[in-house]
């Protein structure tokens, strides 16, 4: 069997560290990539909703769904009354000859128009897919499937960015679907967790629902359960931090919500920037974060750099993503490494990988594992990180790194690694 040194070697020198996780297909044939998949990762803690499923796997659940179309203009959509003329649904467009890299085009940053802005292109497949998940019994089958897609590459806790639309009725409905899935998934996998970051948004469309958003994150906080623990473990703003509002706008209302509602957790996006020339990552600090989503421009501002690390804050990093939305091209290059030297503590996640890449996670930690050069030994403290620094009460925490404990020396044994 190769060496870990050796399987880093070989990679590098057919892919260098700068590589597309949508064009360079062969990535996923490397044994790096194998070994990588087969890692017991541990957790996954910043994963968006409903962004996750591989388009491969996506067009497979939408071809079980013919309640769902997709328009002409390449919209999902749920079937009945105002459906466009020409909408078939997966199965039809399949038999059409349609193929999932025609999917692949549209439903990924890889069909961006050259010399445009990423971002606004990522945001239309958001509102292309938006209703993938219309319905309880969607949200239910979508995410059994996305927990056992997690169970075979060796993570066993979920993150969830997920916000919680329309009224509490609304919000309670989609909570305890993921509750079901959590129910059917544990048949296969006893041990899997997940928790909910409730998310609202700063943009134009997002920004008049803040405060419905909140409420209902709270609602389901304090009302839905999986078993006698909280679903929902914390709240998050998310949204493009280079035009859309401010932090500084929703200020107030998070330390209210936070103050009013005691073991509430907090983990905002802040410092994924292309400018990065704003107060984000501090407003995130005065906030009072448990973690901090991105944080990729941490490095232009000393002084929170330092109080980052003086609080010791967990740094959720999501080095395909920071790469597929132009903000570091070549993973060598990625500030985080610093930030991982410098003693920071960092977790290695997945963003939106439907919409930037063939697979969930994996591909996050080659990026590194090849751009930072690590031995494995980091490589293992980067998975340990993942549970440790999750959102889970002790006691869950504590089964969980048993279960992961067990799992690595396994693994660690049968990889033949000194």
């Amino acid at each position: 069997m190769m060496t870990f040194e050796q399987m880093k070697a070989d990679f590098k020198a057919k892919f260098g560290t700068s590589f597309d996780f949508l064009k360079d297909t062969g990535i996923y044939e490397t044994p790096l990539y194998k070994f990588l998949e087969r890692m017991p990762k541990g957790a996954d803690l910043h994963a968006h909703a409903d962004a996750i499923l591989p388009m491969d796997l996506q067009v497979e659940f939408l071809k079980d769904h013919p309640e769902l179309v997709i328009t002409p203009d390449w919209q999902i959509r749920f079937i009945g009354p105002g459906a466009p003329y020409g909408s078939r649904n997966m199965k039809e467009c399949l038999e059409d000859g349609l193929t999932v890299d025609d999917f692949r085009r549209v439903w990924t940053v890889g069909g961006a128009p050259r010399n445009g802005y990423v971002w606004d292109w990522f945001e239309g497949i958001f509102t292309k897919c938006g209703a993938i998940c219309t319905t309880p019994a969607l949200v239910q089958d979508y995410y059994t499937r996305v927990m056992l897609y997690y169970h075979s590459i060796g993570v066993e806790h979920l993150e969830l960015r997920s916000p919680f639309f329309g009224t509490r009725e609304d919000a309670q409905a989609r909570a305890e679907a993921y509750i079901r899935a959590l129910a059917a998934v544990r048949k296969v996998a006893p041990l899997f967790t997940l928790s909910i970051v409730a998310c609202a948004g700063k943009n134009d469309a997002w920004d008049p629902l803040f405060d419905l958003l909140m409420d209902n994150a709270v609602w389901v906080w304090k009302n839905v359960k999986d078993g006698d623990y909280d679903l929902v473990k914390a709240i998050d703003i998310v949204n493009d931090e280079d035009r859309s509002y401010s932090l500084a706008r929703y200020e107030d209302r998070i330390r209210k919500i936070l103050v009013e509602n005691p073991g509430l957790r907090l983990t905002l996006h802040a410092g994924e920037s292309l400018r990065g020339e704003n107060e984000e990552i501090s407003i995130a600090l005065r906030c009072g974060i448990n973690r901090l989503g991105h944080g990729f421009n941490l490095f232009r501002y000393p002084d929170a750099e330092k109080a980052v690390l003086e609080k010791g804050i967990c740094m959720e990093i999501c080095p395909v993503s920071n790469a597929m939305l132009g903000y570091c091209r070549d993973f060598s290059q990625h500030p985080a490494k610093r930030y991982m030297e410098s003693g920071i503590p960092i977790v290695i996640c997945s963003d939106d990988a439907a919409y930037q890449a063939h697979s969930v996670l994996t591909g996050d930690y080659l990026a590194v594992v090849v751009g930072w050069d690590l031995s494995f030994k980091q490589l293992r403290n980067l998975c340990r990180n993942s549970i440790e620094y999750s959102f889970l009460i002790p006691e869950r925490k504590r089964k969980l790194m048993s279960w992961w404990k067990k799992e690595w020396t396994a693994f660690y044994n049968s990889s033949e690694n000194s």
